[in-house]
């Protein structure tokens, strides 16, 4: 125990002694405690700014950073899925195969959401700039008062996507974990865009916008792939959502942001036919081997954010996507 929660611990023993007594609110300077403010954002938007361009510059450094001090500079840094997927990531760098991480913008970064009252976890929903000129959505969250905003999750935005209006900076935003007034949940929500990204048999989605880029390719790149190894192996895709990556933020009009993590899986299973395959370079850097006989395995992080209105299907505005293992005999 902390000097600082002994004296918390002693002060509520005081004045559970002066209740007892029958002093309360008849003593000089013992009040009611006040109550908790809910219609308001915890952190001024400037100040607000202030804390997501460190964090931000904070994650750049820790995803950068190579040897003996990038475990702790991303611990600092980072949490949740981006913890996760940079974590992942670095090890597929050792092997040989980096993941280059896009360069950003020298400029403010825009807050476009601040969780509303003063309880945990407390959730910011940040715009920057990459290099190229994509936007990006970035979630900050602070888990408890004695922990500061790490960057949780992040990725670019989809060509012609937009975020509808959030509430006012100063107001807050409400988060909605369970989605309440939603047509889907946020876990239903990814557990079915999961499901539609299956390969061979993907499951259409219910609440989910047909076209979007994305999906299109993963599913266009499994069928070219599995019909390329046709004779010689099969290909099974699975996506599966991390329920404790998710975050959902209240927009304006009811509806919500939705970011998740999703794992993918790949399987190659050569058939008898097949007597070996050859993967290419990077591959082979990752596993230590030229040839596979029997199967292959390669896992990929998805992040992904979605808009989800009061009424209506959601829609795919920003994702990313980083492999972060392989193995194969």
């Amino acid at each position: 125990m902390t000097t600082t929660t002994m004296r918390l611990a002693a002060a509520g023993v005081a004045a559970l002694a002066l209740t007892g007594c029958g002093a309360g609110s008849a003593m000089v300077g013992v009040h009611d405690a006040p109550s908790e403010t809910t219609t308001t954002a915890p952190v001024a938007s400037e100040a607000a700014t202030k804390v997501a361009a460190r964090v931000l510059a904070d994650a750049a450094r820790a995803r950068a950073a190579t040897g003996a001090e990038a475990k702790e500079l991303r611990a600092k840094a980072l949490t949740g899925g981006a913890l996760t997927v940079s974590s992942a990531d670095s090890r597929l760098a050792k092997a040989g195969s980096p993941t280059p991480e896009p360069v950003t913008k020298p400029e403010a970064p825009k807050v476009l959401a601040i969780s509303r009252g003063s309880s945990f976890p407390r959730v910011m929903l940040v715009q920057s700039t990459r290099e190229d000129g994509a936007a990006v959505l970035n979630l900050l969250v602070s888990e408890a008062a004695t922990a500061p905003f790490k960057l949780a999750a992040s990725a670019p935005m989809q060509p012609g996507t937009s975020v509808a209006a959030l509430h006012a900076l100063d107001a807050g935003s409400p988060l909605n974990p369970d989605g309440k007034g939603l047509p889907v949940s946020p876990e239903a929500l990814l557990t079915e865009y999961a499901a539609s990204l299956s390969y061979p048999k993907p499951a259409a989605p219910s609440h989910v916008q047909a076209g979007d880029r994305f999906a299109e390719q993963v599913r266009a790149n499994a069928k070219s792939q599995g019909r390329s190894l046709d004779k010689l192996a099969t290909l099974t895709q699975k996506h599966a959502p991390r329920p404790k990556d998710t975050m959902a933020i209240a927009l304006k009009d009811g509806g919500a942001v939705v970011f998740g993590l999703m794992e993918r899986v790949d399987t190659i299973t050569l058939k008898p036919s097949g007597k070996s395959l050859t993967p290419n370079a990077d591959f082979q850097r990752l596993i230590g081997r030229k040839t596979l006989t029997e199967r292959a395995e390669m896992r990929t992080f998805e992040t992904v954010v979605f808009t989800v209105p009061k009424e209506g299907k959601a829609s795919l505005v920003a994702v990313d996507e980083a492999l972060v293992s392989a193995k194969g005999e």
